[in-house]
């Protein structure tokens, strides 16, 4: 009997995995385990590694190696299979000069016309293949190929004045043109032959064309977690023959204080709640708020998955060592943890502090470190994609987010018998963190109060720290795999 696929739609796989990635990436491994269904990951954003970095996440175990991703750009360019052909080289002519210059991970080639200016300006990667060419007329640049991983001609950029592109050609890996793209639209598809088989408007035509394409004449499940990119496709006339299911990733709404202003992510499902078959939620909490506010009724609540890791009798934390595991962005207030390890290492002077993730605020938090006098307190160890043994060797994790959808490295720490120390926020930790049990809640912005607790905590005997963090993996059992995919079940075959 040939199996279900439901279809998982994102925007990108990524050198470094969002929260929403790696939590679709648990429900499809658990989808596999224990439902016998094929989760198909979809991608549509346009990225020379995006199957490269798949496969990096499939090696660690982050994903199952029997769930495939396919790429809308690499669908269509047949990108894979240049893995056979070999790869693009810049010819040596003659008339023209060339100049190497050799860096740590790149090769650089410039070439010279006849009266010594610039006409190429080629880029090699560390493996020596093409990793792009800019193109120059009397000094400026107009013309930029990029070649895929295998070193074979991807795309053509064509430039205006300022630089910006203006039109794309994405080429197979055969040399035939098979998209042109205009700047904001539209989309001529090729029908192998170079002629032009369709014409699309815009972006959002050309991703419902590629579902088209990719589902055919089956009814799948399609479940929308970028919902920001997607929703639009599915709200008003059906467009395509399958059920579909919107998951929200985080709190509903973006006025943290007053919670008036719908999420931006969320206003299409919110508005049209109807034009899916199911929206699930990963909290009861926020399950019970959005039915109250906007009285929709097809709301389901099933939260993400987790298993305890393996071997925890046998990992010690070390003394006075905390956690903090996310993106380093705004949002996550590390500069709150910051102020409050500040406070703490006054009366636990060799607290240490590491933080794993990157952003684009890893700089003002590393100087704000140095302006608190942390650099012996704090420890910036960048991305990291398997984070268990991270967990089970701290004390404690502390996360300081202000709103969240369910908070899933708090859950990761608890799998791993780590209790976490964390403000009281919508939603999940309100969920997960039970007093005095297996963690702590403070009122958000309460640092004072959240390095007290701190120092309460790292001060307990071992064996009240044993309690706690027995207390942690039993509130992780209460998500593990197979009871969460009793939920899904349920879902699912609802929808048959």
């Amino acid at each position: 009997m040939k199996r279900k696929k439901v279809y998982f739609l994102h925007s990108d796989i990524g050198q470094h995995l969002t929260g929403i990635e790696k939590s679709a990436m648990k429900r499809g491994n658990m989808f596999v385990k224990y439902l016998d269904i094929e989760p198909v990951f979809i991608t549509v954003n346009k990225n020379i590694n995006v199957h490269k970095n798949w496969e990096r996440y499939v090696e660690n175990g982050i994903v199952d190696k029997n769930i495939p991703m396919v790429n809308l750009f690499e669908y269509f360019q047949h990108s894979e299979e240049g893995r056979n052909n070999p790869p693009y080289k810049i010819k040596r002519e003659k008339t023209y000069g060339y100049e190497e210059e050799e860096s740590a991970n790149n090769l650089h080639l410039r070439v010279f016309d006849s009266n010594n200016k610039l006409v190429k300006y080629a880029v090699y990667s560390a493996n020596k293949l093409l990793s792009h060419i800019n193109y120059f007329h009397e000094g400026k640049k107009i013309v930029r190929d990029r070649f895929n991983r295998f070193g074979q001609l991807s795309h053509t950029e064509y430039l205006r004045e300022d630089n910006t592109v203006l039109m794309t050609e994405y080429f197979d890996v055969y040399g035939k043109r098979v998209i042109i793209k205009y700047d904001g639209g539209p989309y001529l598809i090729s029908d192998g032959n170079a002629t032009f088989d369709t014409v699309l408007p815009d972006e959002q035509a050309l991703i419902l064309y590629f579902l088209k394409k990719i589902i055919g004449d089956e009814e799948p499940i399609i479940m929308i977690d970028r919902n920001k990119r997607y929703s639009s496709l599915f709200t008003g006339r059906k467009q395509l023959n399958a059920k579909t299911i919107s998951v929200i990733h985080s709190t509903y709404f973006s006025n943290i204080k007053f919670r008036s202003k719908l999420n931006k992510h969320y206003q299409d499902v919110l508005n049209s709640p109807y034009s899916f078959d199911n929206i699930v939620v990963l909290t009861n909490n926020q399950k019970r708020d959005i039915e109250k506010q906007f009285g929709i009724k097809n709301l389901v609540a099933i939260p993400h998955p987790c298993q305890i890791a393996d071997n925890l009798d046998e990992k010690t934390p070390q003394t006075n060592k905390l956690i903090s595991v996310g993106r380093l962005s705004s949002e996550k207030n590390l500069d709150h943890l910051l102020e409050i390890i500040a406070i703490v290492k006054k009366s636990i002077p060799d607290v240490l502090l590491e933080i794993y993730g990157s952003g684009k605020e890893q700089k003002n938090l590393k100087n704000l470190t140095q302006k608190l006098d942390l650099k012996n307190n704090v420890k910036f160890k960048g991305y990291v994609d398997n984070v268990h043994d991270v967990y089970a060797s701290g004390e404690l994790f502390l996360f300081a987010g202000q709103a969240e959808g369910f908070t899933m490295s708090v859950l990761e720490s608890l799998s791993c018998g780590c209790p976490v120390g964390s403000y009281n926020v919508r939603y999940g930790v309100d969920e997960m963190i039970l007093g005095e049990k297996n963690g702590f809640l403070v009122e958000f912005g309460d640092k004072e109060k959240f390095s007290e607790k701190i120092i309460t905590y790292l001060n307990k005997s071992n064996e009240e720290k044993k309690y706690y963090r027995q207390e942690a993996i039993n509130t992780a059992s209460n998500y593990l795999e197979d009871k969460v995919a009793d939920k899904w079940r349920e879902l699912l075959n609802s929808l048959s």
